[in-house]
């Protein structure tokens, strides 16, 4: 009977325990985070890092400047035990069934972490991967508009030298339009870099354009999520209805169409990594359908592009209100570019619409498919 009362005793008391310190956390990014892993911090909310606090000079979790933090790392030192007031200061009043919160240090920033909700919010990110190919550089209006010229054997003369500028350096050549000394040394300076940009255009360059799109179903068997159409983040031209029914975007004074597109309408993901996706989208209680930034590296071909002699209204040279008919081949003919896209790196994206570089939840690289 004596025996029975210690063993009985025994059990309340391990009831009674807090949750134990453990080693390590099964997070919701389908990740195992033990002491020792590198945490790094991600964009702030626009209430800031709710989910990432400081520890100050009084050994208490404070609010997280968010000044100069984006990119930091911090290295896991401990996974406490639960203890009601530690995760109070998180927001978490009940105690959970798994340890939530770690300690992380890089010299004298020490700081704690509600690791999923931190995860699910952008505060730290998961599966750092920076999107890269050897050579490459970003795709940009005044590029397109120089391709153009090389590949249609266009001649340099004083309107395609003032649309260049426009491109290269709007602002200021705006400010130089009503003063013809200023004009005139815009003009030369531009003609000179659009007659070496002409010059040094090579087809075998790699260029990347930043896209978004969104995730569909994740297919299990093929381990890899459909993309809805991709969409260039950083073209804010008004779109000609006529070149997009064609399947150009017009960015600037030139329009371009991805040849093989339909090849490149996946991005491969593994299984673990896409329902580590699911468990942060259901952490905040998101909707469908993911959103995901693509890093696309494409080849301008060296085609020349054959649009249909479909009449269209197209505004007269030199005025802003009268129209007259054209072709479609005829206005754009010489302004438009096949791009071949031989790479596509994709990312879940917290922040859709930031304009930062995004190398967080990195999802899969997609290249050009075996024939």
């Amino acid at each position: 009977m004596k025996n029975l009362t210690v063993l009985l005793l025994a059990g309340v008391c391990l009831l009674c325990q807090p949750l134990q310190a453990r080693q390590c956390i099964d997070a919701c990014d389908g990740r195992t985070y033990k002491v020792g892993d590198t945490l790094r911090i991600g964009e702030p909310l626009s209430s800031g890092y709710l989910f990432v606090k400081q520890l100050n000079a009084s050994n208490r979790f404070e609010k997280l400047n968010q000044k100069n933090l984006t990119g930091r790392i911090a290295i896991i030192t401990d996974i406490p035990a639960y203890r009601p007031e530690l995760y109070r200061q998180f927001g978490i009043y009940q105690q959970p069934e798994t340890p939530q919160i770690v300690f992380a240090e890089q010299g004298d920033f020490k700081i704690g972490v509600y690791l999923n909700m931190a995860l699910s919010k952008g505060n730290i990110v998961s599966r750092h991967h920076v999107s890269h190919m050897n050579g490459a550089v970003d795709l940009t209006p005044d590029i397109l508009f120089a391709y153009a010229h090389k590949l249609y054997g266009k001649p340099i003369d004083t309107t395609s030298v003032d649309t260049y500028a426009s491109l290269r350096a709007p602002q200021q050549y705006a400010e130089a339009a009503n003063d013809p000394f200023a004009l005139e040394e815009l003009r030369t300076t531009y003609r000179k870099e659009l007659e070496q940009a002409v010059a040094k255009a090579d087809f075998n360059k790699v260029f990347r354009i930043k896209c978004f799109s969104k995730l569909q179903m994740y297919d299990i068997n093929q381990q890899h999520f459909p993309l809805s159409d991709l969409k260039c983040i950083d073209v804010e031209t008004k779109q000609d209805e006529d070149l997009s029914k064609q399947g150009y975007c017009l960015w600037g004074t030139c329009a371009f169409h991805f040849t093989n597109a339909p090849s490149f309408a996946t991005v491969p993901c593994d299984k673990h990594i896409a329902q580590g996706v699911y468990a942060m989208r259901k952490m905040i209680s998101a909707s469908l359908p993911i959103p995901a930034i693509l890093y696309v590296y494409v080849r301008i071909l060296q085609q020349p592009v054959s649009l249909p002699d479909k009449r269209i209204m197209v505004m007269r040279p030199g005025t802003s209100f009268d129209y007259e008919w054209s072709t479609l081949s005829k206005a754009w003919g010489q302004k438009a570019l096949d791009l071949e896209i031989i790479q596509t790196d994709g990312y879940y994206s917290v922040f859709p619409h930031n304009t930062q570089e995004v190398t967080y939840n990195y999802l899969g690289t997609q290249t050009v498919p075996e024939k």
